[in-house]
């Protein structure tokens, strides 16, 4: 099955690095295909309809061209960047919105696109700032629930990738993004690591079946003392992903689910982090919160937002 990942850009080193990331995890593996797009800002804000490949969605004006013919420069270069990558032209394809809110422009390109996930950079790290993000992808991440969102801090260097477990529901679909990406791959460590908060009580995966689970799959693998990891490991076994790639980590108990988190993340050279999320509408408990002290600490890491 295809996958197709939206990598929006912008032709900064912080963007660069974002193409990179995807070349290397992705760059041998013909049945994922990469969608560039460039956001330009148009100050009178009405969000146009979704992006087209011809670029036709600039109004005509001197000024607005001249925005269209940088923001078609900067997804050339990025194009021949992927391509030096090792990523041939037929697996990319690109676009160009104008849009007065650039991370809704980018949340409806990816809807209409069905892309599987959204891919963006992020500016460092500071106290300072929209969610220690930056506007946009602090947007996203606020407003964006139904398409994963992948974000990027810095140089990248390993295939490794650990995946946190609660017990939830929210973490399982985090898993099931991960399998669906990865699937069949052999050349990708994955790491499952479940950090139980202290003072704080763990809700098993059953008591939140997801629709997506039928009956006889949930009563075999969302059962028993090990049902944090049952369901995970079935995950990646259905998506062919050998079993040899796979390592369980000990169970440990912290105070602060996020450093402790990172912290296993760089012991075992893991430089991805796939964690679940508290859906739109949900009552807002502690893993939302773990999930956004995650994203403030993580330095030259990437981490996969599900939910």
């Amino acid at each position: 099955m295809n996958k197709k990942l939206l990598i929006a850009t912008d032709g900064s080193t912080y963007s660069n690095q974002a193409l990179l990331y995807a070349a290397q995890l992705f760059g041998d593996q013909m049945d994922i295909t990469f969608h560039l797009l460039n956001c330009t800002r148009q100050g009178h804000g009405a969000l146009p309809e979704p992006a087209d490949n011809q670029n036709s969605l600039f109004p005509s004006s001197t000024e607005n061209e001249s925005r269209c013919n940088a923001a078609n420069s900067c997804l050339k270069q990025a194009k021949e960047r992927l391509y030096r990558l090792g990523i041939i032209t037929d697996r990319v394809t690109s676009s160009v919105v104008a849009a007065g809110n650039v991370a809704q422009a980018i949340q409806s390109t990816a809807e209409h696109l069905l892309v599987d996930c959204i891919l963006i950079a992020r500016r460092g790290i500071g106290f300072v700032g929209e969610m220690l993000l930056g506007s946009v992808s602090a947007d996203l991440f606020r407003k964006c629930h139904q398409i994963p969102l992948w974000i990027i801090d810095g140089e990248v260097t390993s295939k490794n990738i650990l995946i946190a477990l609660d017990g939830s529901c929210n973490s399982l679909m985090a898993v099931d993004h991960l399998a669906h990406i990865l699937s069949g791959r052999e050349d990708v460590g994955i790491f499952l690591y479940h950090c139980q908060r202290i003072f704080h009580n763990k809700s098993g995966l059953r008591e939140q079946l997801h629709p997506k689970w039928d009956e006889d799959w949930c009563n075999t693998y969302l059962t028993g003392k090990k049902d944090i990891y049952d369901a995970p490991l079935q995950l990646l076994r259905e998506a062919d992903i050998p079993e040899n790639q796979v390592t369980i980590l000990p169970e440990t108990a912290h105070i602060d689910k996020s450093s402790s988190i990172i912290s296993q993340a760089r012991r075992h050279q893991c430089s991805t982090i796939v964690m679940g999320r508290r859906r739109a509408g949900m009552k807002r408990r502690i893993w939302g919160e773990v999930t956004t002290r995650t994203i403030k600490n993580t330095q030259n890491m990437a981490l996969w937002i599900v939910g």
